[in-house]
């Protein structure tokens, strides 16, 4: 009877496991993705009208927020997001700066018709800043304080239709006469 009972209670767990393993599959582990999007220069699919004079001092300005020195290269305009920027980003770039460390990047996305830094780069930026004050803390609070910053890291909610980039005029809607 007790063995009996084993092998049942083994093979519910055993079942259990692989239900478990099977409904991670699903989801995206943190760190792989946040490795996938790490901020960088895309050259495509590229933008049908590149940039405007307008959106390059807009993105001056974003730009002396997080690298106060001079602006180096600014990519070409690409369309399309990550999911984890949200349905309303349409477009990003690619930003390069000087700094006294030496050359710097920024990624910025243009949501709601502004460009921003996009929460995939505010992420990295904390992950940054983390990284940097690895050698003053314990290997325990580090390990600790890096997978709370991986828990955080921004997520898909269900399947995200990008917003559709509106460069040229909307068309008027028809109206019964």
């Amino acid at each position: 009877m007790n063995k009996l009972l084993l092998q049942v209670v083994a093979g519910v767990l055993s079942l259990g496991f692989v239900a478990l393993a099977e409904a991670q599959d699903h989801r995206p582990d943190p760190r792989s993705r946040a490795y996938q999007l790490v901020p960088k220069r895309r050259d495509e699919p590229l933008r049908y009208l590149n940039i405007s004079d307008y959106e390059v001092r807009e993105i001056q300005l974003v730009a002396e927020k997080y690298l106060p020195k001079v602006l180096l290269n600014i990519s070409p305009v690409v369309t399309g997001c990550p999911c984890e920027e949200g349905p309303q980003c349409t477009d990003q770039v690619y930003i390069v700066a000087e700094t006294a460390q030496g050359a710097k990047g920024l990624q910025l996305s243009r949501v709601r018709n502004a460009w921003v830094v996009g929460s995939v780069q505010q992420w990295y930026l904390r992950y940054d800043e983390l990284r940097s004050s690895k050698d003053d803390m314990e290997y325990w609070a580090f390990q600790r304080a890096e997978s709370d910053l991986f828990r955080e890291f921004p997520v898909c909610v269900g399947q995200l239709v990008p917003a559709e980039n509106k460069t040229a005029a909307t068309p008027k809607v028809e109206s019964r006469k």
